[in-house]
């Protein structure tokens, strides 16, 4: 369906790429996991996790920042503004890029007690060489959204995942030491890093703009700070569950403690790809299409995530054993947030470039979900620690819709089709008590 020229659009084509990027990395771990021993597979997963622990939040703050700037060239022609826009985008990420290669560098060794106990950091040097070349290369899919380009982002996603999967699989089915892997992925970073070398040189000017800079990180530092806020949240419901209960306990909340992937994919592919048109388009013109768009993911998903809720009981003792029972619980809560995650205050927000907010309503979000879940965990168990999130994000959403309302006079009914929401929101709701309360009662 979406190779139709009809559902090919800039959102539709970022969804599917998301899509795909979790796909390959899903199924080189299943690779991986056949041919190489555990100790080896968690060397591959810290050389991942490391990174992305770096590097998550500046760029998720700096791409979204940069998808709210004017793009003059699509209003104007004047393509000398889009282009140095481009160029000094590229600049910043490969800025933070640096300093994250940097930070590693000087607190190699707090990295070293922290996650490894002491032991030496796997392949670091390859590590950071991959730092340094894959954040930045991230910024293609954008440029092309940017650029009004699906097509771009669907042919360059098939064939850039395309060669990852086959450089990085190589290795095992070859019999070589899981080193070759790494060096794979690095290897098609710099792919990636060179070919978005070559579309800079097609569409950006390559001159430096200060002024495009502090345009730019001024818009991105309070993004950058509330990711940051955000991304550390399971951390905090993990030390808060660590104190609490003993490691078996632990795991089985890590287990449950999840997001159903295709929602957060689908939500925040939507989200980043609305952005530009806050800019482009006129306010109303630009609500209107949100509101179509996320009645559309809401009819794909709600339904979905359904199925996968009443599913979970049952397959959780299976896939892992029965004394994961009381993770289907948690991840059942988690998927609650579907409730949430589809309303977008925060685009209009952020497209609209008011960025500011963004900081505080995060950290006030942390002092709810660390508040809730150190009470709750102590009356109703470690599943209280979920309900917390739970509880968090929709403070979070409430504020959000809130700011909207306040600073742009913007009713929640302008951007979410409201019946269609509140009667999937009902039946899911309802449908999580009935399952998770009647069908299948709380394990003791």
């Amino acid at each position: 369906m979406i190779f139709s020229r009809k559902y090919i659009t800039t959102i539709s084509s970022l969804q599917f790429i998301q899509m795909l990027r979790f796909a390959v990395l899903l199924l080189i771990g299943v690779v991986l996991v056949r041919f190489y021993p555990r100790q080896e597979i968690g060397q591959y997963e810290s050389f991942l996790f490391i990174a992305g622990a770096l590097s998550f939040f500046w760029l998720r703050g700096v791409l979204q920042a940069f998808l709210a700037l004017d793009d003059q060239e699509q209003e104007t022609g004047a393509k000398e503004s889009g282009a140095v826009l481009y160029f000094n985008s590229f600049l910043l990420l490969l800025g933070f890029s640096a300093l994250a290669v940097l930070f590693l560098l000087i607190f190699k060794q707090q990295f070293q007690v922290v996650l490894n106990g002491n032991a030496e950091i796997p392949f670091f040097n390859w590590l950071l060489v991959y730092l340094f070349l894959a954040s930045p290369s991230n910024f293609i899919e954008y440029l092309f959204l940017k650029k009004n380009k699906p097509h771009a982002i669907i042919a360059y996603g098939l064939v850039s995942y395309g060669v990852q999967f086959v450089l990085v699989i190589l290795p095992p089915l070859a019999g070589w030491p899981i080193l070759y892997a790494i060096q794979a992925l690095v290897l098609v970073s710099g792919l990636r890093f060179v070919f978005l070398l070559g579309v800079l040189k097609r569409y950006a000017d390559f001159s430096l703009s200060w002024p495009f800079l502090k345009r730019h990180f001024k818009l991105a530092y309070p993004l950058i700070g509330s990711s940051l806020l955000s991304g550390s949240g399971q951390y905090i419901d993990g030390a808060i569950v660590s104190h609490f209960y003993n490691p078996e306990m632990f795991a089985v909340f890590r287990y449950g403690a999840r997001d159903f992937p295709l929602v957060i994919i689908m939500a925040n592919a939507l989200s980043h790809g609305m952005i530009p048109h806050f800019g482009r388009l006129s306010l109303a013109e630009a609500l209107a299409k949100l509101k179509a768009s996320s009645a559309r993911l809401m009819h794909f998903l709600f339904p979905l995530t359904l199925v996968v809720l009443v599913c979970s009981n049952l397959l959780f003792p299976v896939v892992f054993t029965p004394q994961y029972a009381l993770s289907a619980k948690i991840f059942n809560i988690y998927l609650l947030l579907i409730t949430l995650r589809l309303i977008f205050p925060q685009t209009i927000l952020i497209g609209r470039q008011i960025t500011g907010v963004f900081l505080l309503v995060s950290l006030g979000e942390i002092v709810v979900n660390v508040g809730l879940s150190v009470i709750l965990v102590q009356h109703v168990g470690v599943i209280g620690v979920a309900y917390a999130t739970l509880f968090a994000n929709l403070f979070e959403r409430i504020v959000l819709v809130y700011l909207v309302r306040k600073k742009l006079h913007v009713g929640m009914s302008q951007y979410v089709p409201v019946r269609l929401y509140l009667g999937y929101s009902f039946v899911f709701v309802v449908s999580y008590f009935v399952i998770d309360f009647l069908v299948f009662p709380f394990p003791l």
